[in-house]
């Protein structure tokens, strides 16, 4: 069972229009011993019963102790209400971390399908550091594909492209659902992100795919592994974001 602990919130950052990045600090000056991948939950006070609501770990281990995250709003969300009304200095109970969308060292793949919808994208940025270990094996391939709505919409892209730049075997594209797309870049591509599979062709066997995000998206996606691509479940590893 996961321990509770109280948090402050130190800092809060605009990333788009919707979404902000919150950084959070235990109050007993203690690190939250968490695997990137993992997720935490916010206890907020309610009668009856206080009312929680999970949240990726956004945090890039090497870089700081605080515990961060993004979140969208979503307008008349109890939970968003609240969230987005903090201000720094004021603190909530927290608990984890939880979850198993986490890299496993015993798995070596030929590729390694990092999929995201929005705010889905930060379980990989708090990975980043233990996919440039694993990048030092030079016959491992890392795609990590984004699907936003429009370009506004994008996450933490400086910090994926400056990887991708550094990495020559990490492959780094966002799909836009709903954006016109003039002056296209190179990694920008114009759809719904789960139509990757059929440019890049992922292959029973040799690939392990992550999806985070839109509940939709993930059906869509998994149900196409497997009927397309004969994937088993233990090859594909899901986590889905319902606001």
């Amino acid at each position: 069972m996961a321990a509770t602990f109280t948090v402050e919130l130190n800092e809060v950052k605009t990333l788009t229009p919707n979404v902000k990045h919150f950084c959070f600090r235990r109050v007993d000056n203690t690190t939250l011993p968490f695997i990137p991948g993992q997720f935490v939950s916010i206890h907020f006070p309610h009668e009856p019963k206080e009312i929680r609501r999970s949240y990726s770990i956004a945090t890039i281990p090497t870089q700081t102790d605080d515990i961060e995250f993004a979140a969208s709003y979503v307008a008349g969300g109890f939970a968003s209400e609240r969230l987005f009304a903090l201000k720094p200095g004021d603190q909530v109970a927290m608990s984890g971390p939880y979850g198993r969308l986490i890299l496993r060292e015993e798995e070596a793949p030929k590729r390694l399908w990092l999929i995201a919808t929005g705010t889905g994208v930060t379980p990989y940025r708090a990975m980043l550091p233990m996919l440039a270990e694993k990048l030092q094996n030079t016959s491992l391939q890392v795609i990590l594909l984004l699907g936003v709505q429009y370009r506004q919409d994008g996450l933490y892209l400086d910090e994926f492209l400056a990887f991708a730049n550094q990495h020559a075997n990490f492959l780094f594209r966002v799909y836009y659902s709903r954006d016109d797309l003039i002056s296209q870049k190179a990694y920008e591509y114009k759809g719904y992100v789960q139509l990757a599979f059929t440019d890049l062709n992922p292959i029973k066997g040799e690939d392990i795919v992550y999806l985070c995000g839109n509940p939709h998206m993930i059906d869509e996606a998994y149900a196409w592994l497997k009927d397309e691509k004969q994937f088993e479940a233990q090859d594909v590893r899901r986590e889905k974001y319902v606001s």
